[in-house]
Order: C-alpha cells, then sequence, then structure tokens
C-alpha cells in the first residue's frame, strides 16, 4: 500500500539566474531529498528574449546550467521550454498536459526557496482532513509583519487545528495543493487582476486592493476565500534567497 508520502509529487520551478546564484536550485534539491515522493519534476522557463538578442553568452550559459542539474539530478524528470512564458503559465501547461500521470498531491516550490524541515507525512495527513483547503503554504522564516492588505487571518487555530491559520492571500513559492484543486484555481482565474499573468498569488492580493473588498461584507469575502480555500502552516516556514533573473 503507499503511503501518504508516495501520494505526492515534487514540482520545482525554475528559471534563468544570475550566474552567482545558479547555486540556488542545488539547495532546494538536496533541502527536499529526504522525502519520498512519487515523482519529482523541474520545470525550466525558457530564456527572456532578451538575453538571446542583448547579453552575448547569456543563453548559452542557461544551457549549460540545465545540462548541469539533468546530469547530477538523474532522478528527477524535466520540462523544458523554449520560450519564456512565466510561472503562472509553466505550471499551467505542465498540468494540463500531465494531469492524468501526476499523484493527487503536488509540493510547488520555487527554484529560490529553501523550506523549513518538516515531516511530509503528517502535514499531507492534516491537510487531507478539511475538505475546503485547496491550498496549504508556508510563510517566510524571516521576522517580517503581514501587510495590511495580505496575508488576512481569518481564524487562528483553523478547525481546531493548532498547525494551521486560515487567511486570505496567500504565498506561491511554496505549497501544498492537489492536481484537482489547481487545476480549478487556474481555471477559474479572473480574467484580470494577476501581475501581467506570471503569478497566481496577486489575482487574491489585487481582490483585497480593490475599494470594493471594503464594502463587501464578512460573508461575501469568505465566498471569494472558498475559491481558493488558503492556509498557512504556522510551524513550517520558508526562506528566500531572492534569485536575481
Amino acid at each position: 500500500m503507499n503511503t501518504n508520502e508516495e501520494l505526492c509529487d515534487l514540482i520545482l520551478c525554475a528559471a534563468i539566474v544570475c550566474k552567482k546564484q545558479e547555486y540556488a536550485l542545488e539547495q532546494v534539491i538536496k533541502k527536499l531529498d529526504k522525502h519520498k515522493f512519487n515523482n519529482k519534476y523541474i520545470l525550466f522557463d525558457g530564456p527572456p528574449l532578451a538575453s538571446l538578442t542583448q547579453q552575448k553568452g547569456v543563453y548559452e550559459r542557461y544551457t549549460k546550467y540545465k545540462n548541469h542539474i539533468k546530469i547530477n539530478y538523474p532522478d528527477f524528470k524535466y520540462i523544458e521550454n523554449t520560450d519564456c512564458i512565466y510561472y503562472r503559465k509553466t505550471i499551467e501547461t505542465f498540468i494540463r498536459d500531465n494531469f492524468d500521470g501526476l499523484a493527487k498531491n503536488l509540493l510547488i516550490v520555487q527554484d529560490d526557496v529553501l523550506l523549513d524541515d518538516f515531516d511530509l507525512e503528517k502535514v499531507l495527513e492534516i491537510k487531507a482532513d478539511f475538505s475546503e483547503c485547496k491550498i496549504l503554504y508556508f510563510y517566510f522564516r524571516e521576522n517580517r509583519r503581514r501587510a495590511p492588505h495580505w496575508f488576512n487571518v481569518i481564524e487562528e487555530c483553523a478547525n481546531g487545528v493548532e498547525e494551521l491559520i486560515k487567511t486570505h492571500g496567500w504565498s506561491e513559492r511554496v505549497y501544498l495543493t492537489t492536481k484537482e484543486d489547481l487545476k480549478y484555481i487556474l481555471e477559474n482565474l479572473p480574467s484580470k487582476g494577476g501581475c501581467n499573468g506570471k503569478f497566481i498569488e496577486f489575482y487574491y492580493q489585487n481582490m483585497m486592493q480593490r475599494k470594493t473588498w471594503k464594502t463587501i461584507t464578512d460573508e461575501e469575502q469568505l465566498d471569494y476565500w472558498k475559491k481558493w480555500g488558503t492556509y498557512e502552516h504556522k510551524d513550517i516556514h520558508h526562506k528566500h534567497l531572492v534569485a536575481k533573473r
């Protein structure tokens, strides 16, 4: 019988970075190495057009960097985009093209994010207990104050579970979801509200920044929350290495 861990795929989303920060992806890989996943994927975005026309040697360096990763980490499956399509479209395309072959659960991590040590099986069990939880994300390790328009707390110890915080807003740098929930969210994004289509989390953030957000009832705000089902894990955080693209 499969364990909960084996019902989860790891998806690392990678893109071109400056030469001094090419170490970041390997740090991310090694930090997650102890966990057992059904399959592990690295999605490489294509290089920006400017790197092909304005910065001599950048494309060649990116190709060499990707080849280094593929040689040294053969246990991953690699998806390489030739065009620069950015994060959201990279995820959308991958989910659409590989949906049937993916595990039920997906741990999605950006290539410059280090996640705290944690028990994957326990976290999967916690998430599975709440059908309304579509996205379980892991907040910043740094001691940052919550922005007043972002990561608004709805309920501490959500559903009586000490580890969870129910929030408006979320961080897409590292999160756990199911393929069904992610597919639903991607297919039902507003026509406007993202960051030029590059990110997913900004649709939620931009909704909360609108004047209408303050005028609608708490029930209406919760109806919007239900489309995302966002929870934060109180005890597991991430460190952002802030890679320069």
